[in-house]
């Protein structure tokens, strides 16, 4: 009876086994994939022509080349709050999270070309409290030439 038992049990236990091994190696493999690269580069201070420090909370996105998936975020925070940077895809998923800098001006670049085509935001959030969104449509657009010649 105690041998049946062992039956029973040995595919459960290697199963258990198997899982807890398996588990940990394919949460790191799913670490490894990066969407977003950033390079920042940091200004303590931003200033406008007349001299005076820039007051309101803003943010601007912009494509650096037209035909390249490498984009430049800055971030104006005049109260040098603790935000986090948020991408996410159109369903809500996040594809990256940094936090960010309490510093007056952040500037960092994104690229995002190992992203499939779709809809993604740039969220900036100062703790559960969402400060600015920004949207980006990826789209791949492909174009057929039909060259056609008479040969005689």
């Amino acid at each position: 009876m105690k041998h049946l038992r062992f039956v029973f049990l040995a595919p459960k236990a290697a199963l258990l086994l198997f899982a807890t091994i398996l588990f940990p190696i394919l949460h790191a493999a799913a670490q490894t994939k990066t969407f977003a690269y950033s390079t920042s580069r940091m200004a303590n201070e931003k200033t406008v022509d007349n001299g005076a420090p820039v007051e309101s909370f803003n943010v601007r996105i912009m494509q650096l080349q037209k035909d390249q998936l490498l984009f430049q975020l800055s971030v104006d925070n005049p109260s040098n709050d603790k935000l986090t940077l948020y991408i996410k895809d159109n369903f809500n998923n996040t594809l990256h999270r940094e936090v960010l800098p309490a510093t007056l001006r952040f500037e960092a670049r994104y690229n995002l070309g190992s992203l499939e085509d779709g809809d993604y935001t740039f969220e900036i959030r100062s703790g559960k409290t969402k400060l600015a969104e920004k949207s980006i449509a990826i789209k791949t657009q492909t174009m057929v030439n039909r060259n056609v010649s008479v040969i005689e």
